[in-house]
């Protein structure tokens, strides 16, 4: 089967080469891009992983995601996603490695939730498998590996005040550490995820929240899918 996306060297430190990321996070990646055959994880917030994924996604042409089957059409959508683009694996079960290198030879963005652990033989294929193809691997749980973790170090919710309203944007402060050409100190940004449209924007694109913020945890509602859609 034909790779996903051209292989390039894992010492091909390009400004350009890779996917493109939002705006506002490239400041936490080498070179502002995914590196390809990179594995990142970015905690158990699913905002971020959609906006990670989003542009992502729009440039490779296809996506999957594995083992996160609370993430519905509208939270995908709403952050930039093509639903008809994606393909869903709900429940990959104990096997999820081999979906995983399955999937990595003919979709070139992979976003997965916390699947467990895999064995040193498990993980050492896949990281092979994501060298040779070049598919991007983006998770919300702990990868061996892993070339880049984020985390939403603090969040606060706008829009709810005197006990009512609706959650309109969410302000973010989001960390970044990593090896290799992602290594060195700690790095930080602060946006708005999601803004007021559901998508990631800056500080400066300021929705004129109301007064009182509330903390609450991201949510990703459950709806019916479009387009392709595999049930493990």
């Amino acid at each position: 089967m034909a790779s996903a996306v051209p292989v390039l060297s894992r010492d091909d430190e390009r400004i350009g080469a890779g996917f493109p990321v939002v705006s506002e996070l490239e400041s936490l990646l080498p070179g502002g891009r995914l590196r390809p055959g990179s594995a990142v994880s970015v905690g158990r917030d699913l905002p971020l992983l959609l906006a990670l994924a989003a542009p992502a996604a729009a440039e490779a042409g296809a996506w999957a995601v594995v083992g996160l089957p609370q993430l519905g059409v509208l939270a995908a959508e709403s952050m930039g996603l093509n639903i008809g683009t994606g393909l869903w694996v709900d429940r990959p079960g104990k096997r999820w490695p081999e979906v995983v290198a399955t999937l990595a030879e003919a979709v070139p963005v992979l976003l997965l939730g916390p699947l467990g652990p895999a064995t040193g033989r498990q993980a050492r294929r896949l990281a092979a498998v994501l060298r040779r193809t070049g598919a991007v691997v983006l998770t919300t749980g702990a990868w061996e590996g892993a070339e880049l973790r984020m985390a939403v170090t603090s969040s606060r919710w706008e829009g709810v005040g005197e006990g009512h309203g609706l959650l309109r944007a969410r302000r973010v402060q989001v960390s970044a550490t990593g090896r290799g050409a992602a290594g060195g100190a700690p790095r930080t940004v602060r946006l708005w995820l999601p803004g007021p449209d559901g998508r990631a924007c800056p500080f400066d694109n300021d929705p004129n929240p109301m007064n009182t913020p509330v903390d609450a945890p991201p949510a990703a509602p459950s709806e019916a899918r479009r387009g392709l859609h595999v049930v493990g």
